[in-house]
């Protein structure tokens, strides 16, 4: 037997409500319902017993629809806000497209979700980190606006990035070439290192959180906020904040975390940008369980097109003790800039420290040179505009000169 659902209750209420259906239909269908062994949609019976004709059928699936998106924006308003459309759902909360009334703009609103709002402790500490956040300013970072509270409901909006994630571009792609790859991850990695002045950890780095303009800036966003006091039990499905298949060992185990932890995470994105895939996979637990006692599968296994000295990269970024990674940043810049290097021009790899640092000061010398160029030109392009517009003033000014002088002439002939 067949259990009604939910939508053909909600479907049937709606039809007796406006007059389509009499309380006697609704029965027979919900008996017919009942006694099928099969699966059976309220509204399909209805127009197959003749009590609602395609066309009524159709009006008030539409009408469902609409009331339905309705209901959902109702409970998830905040003041100040007008919610446009469902952008994604993670394990913190709802992120929805909708302007700024204020400010009469679109942002990202990001709604937590009820079950972190349990704990008072939880609520402050949000509260206090994420504006924090909002105080923050990068270009590789997406910006929160504004943080608050309204009835049940903790927000913070952000920025609203036009493009699409780190993670539809690797399905839609597959492996990334490994200069694409490399680029990309100095962008997070300049984010990772401006983060960390404010004692930020990032905890949820993933390609789902990286957003790519039009133009190729990856920016990172949908911040963690509750960096290291959360305990996590790796026996328990679902219950870790943030996302297993890039999540570190001692992240996974609830110990403290620092930028180092992001560094793993960032890792184990890299992995997947070269491998199109992440490197476990599995149970939420068995995922865990791999990133705290597993090592890394090579990515070179995966894809032979990734350069040796990429893949010593991922290791170290992705070593099971945070000590063993990179110490520092700028260590990591400059392993990443010299691959970048070889891969170019083919030299890098093989240089010795002064060598590297002396060739990556000079590719962004040559950066930096191109980009004074095109700023040059666009001051010429401004100066020649001006000067076109000096030039139409003038001979508008000399028209009107001669009209007013013929004008005159012959006001004196006459």
């Amino acid at each position: 037997m067949a259990e009604i659902q939910a939508h053909d209750r909600a479907f049937s209420k709606l039809a007796l409500k406006n007059g389509f259906l009499t309380r006697d239909q609704v029965k027979e269908c919900f008996r017919a319902i009942r006694n099928s062994d099969h699966e059976l949609r309220f509204e399909d019976l209805a127009v197959e017993k003749a009590f609602l004709s395609n066309e009524q059928a159709t009006a008030l699936s539409l009408a469902y629809r609409r009331l339905r998106k309705d209901n959902e924006k109702r409970k998830w308003n905040v003041k100040g806000y007008e919610i446009y459309s469902k952008l994604g759902e993670g394990g913190l909360g709802v992120v929805y497209k909708a302007k700024q009334t204020s400010m009469n703009r679109l942002v990202a609103l990001k709604i937590l979700h009820k079950r972190w709002l349990n704990d008072e402790e939880f609520k402050q500490r949000f509260l206090v980190e994420a504006r924090l956040v909002g105080k923050l300013s990068h270009q590789n970072l997406i910006k929160v606006y504004d943080v608050g509270r309204e009835d049940w409901k903790l927000y913070f909006s952000m920025e609203y990035v036009e493009g699409e994630t780190l993670e539809h571009v690797i399905e839609r792609e597959g492996p990334l070439d490994p200069l694409r790859a490399i680029e990309f991850t100095l962008q997070v990695l300049r984010a990772i290192r401006y983060i960390s002045r404010f004692d930020i950890v990032h905890c949820d780095i993933k390609p789902s959180n990286i957003l790519l303009t039009t133009d190729g800036v990856a920016k990172l966003g949908d911040f963690g906020f509750v960096k290291s006091n959360i305990a996590i039990d790796v026996t328990e499905e679902g219950s870790v904040l943030g996302t297993p298949d890039y999540i570190s060992p001692e992240q996974a185990m609830g110990k403290d975390v620092d930028f180092r932890s992001d560094l793993y995470s960032l890792g184990v994105t890299l992995y997947h940008m070269v491998a199109k895939r992440p490197p476990f996979d599995g149970t939420v637990s068995t995922i865990m369980r791999a990133h705290i006692r597993d090592e890394l599968p090579s990515p070179r296994e995966v894809n032979p097109n990734i350069p040796e000295a990429l893949e010593r990269i991922i290791k170290k970024m992705t070593a099971k003790s945070p000590d063993d990674r990179y110490r520092t940043c700028e260590e990591l810049f400059e392993e990443l800039e010299a691959v970048k290097l070889k891969e170019k021009t083919g030299k890098g790899v093989d240089m010795d420290r002064a060598e590297l640092v002396e060739a990556v000061r000079l590719e962004k010398d040559k950066a930096r040179q191109r980009q004074l160029e095109v700023i040059e030109l666009q001051h010429q392009l401004d100066r020649l505009t001006m000067l076109f517009w000096a030039a139409a003033a003038v001979a508008g000014l000399a028209i009107i000169a001669c009209v007013y002088l013929g004008w005159q002439l012959q006001a004196r002939a006459g």
